[in-house]
């Protein structure tokens, strides 16, 4: 890291020391870092952000525990075809992009279903 970038690191950490709602801060960052960043902030915007340790892949145990499932149905979704995965002898790694992805999915899939849920109750007489 740069003697800039662990400066700037030490002010966003001084600024996140203060109890303020709002913190003020100017970051220089190499280009790809700023791309990270943003990447990060449009995902906080839009279906919320998920900080995934820096790996290109994951055990199907460290997978499941990242998508908050058991193993047993990660392992239904990679049978099935629905999660990219390689195997490495008999065991198998799972790509960071498709853990993303079958998050990214899953949220889809949530709020989907609580239109549905919330007409159900109505007929069912538990919402008003």
């Amino acid at each position: 890291m740069s003697t800039a970038l662990t400066e700037d690191v030490q002010l966003l950490r001084t600024g996140l020391a203060s109890e303020k709602a709002e913190i003020e801060v100017t970051l220089r960052l190499p280009r790809e870092s700023a791309k990270k960043v943003l990447a990060l902030l449009d995902a906080e915007q839009g279906v919320g952000a998920v900080v995934i340790p820096v790996k290109e892949e994951f055990t199907t145990t460290e997978a499941a525990r990242l998508l908050d499932m058991s193993r047993p149905t990660l392992m239904k979704l990679i049978n099935s075809g629905r999660i990219e995965f390689r195997k490495v002898g008999r065991h198998h790694r799972i790509p960071t992009s498709a853990i993303q992805a079958v998050r990214e999915r899953l949220q889809k899939e949530s709020e989907a279903d609580i239109p549905g849920f919330a007409e159900w109750a109505n007929r069912v007489g538990q919402l008003d």
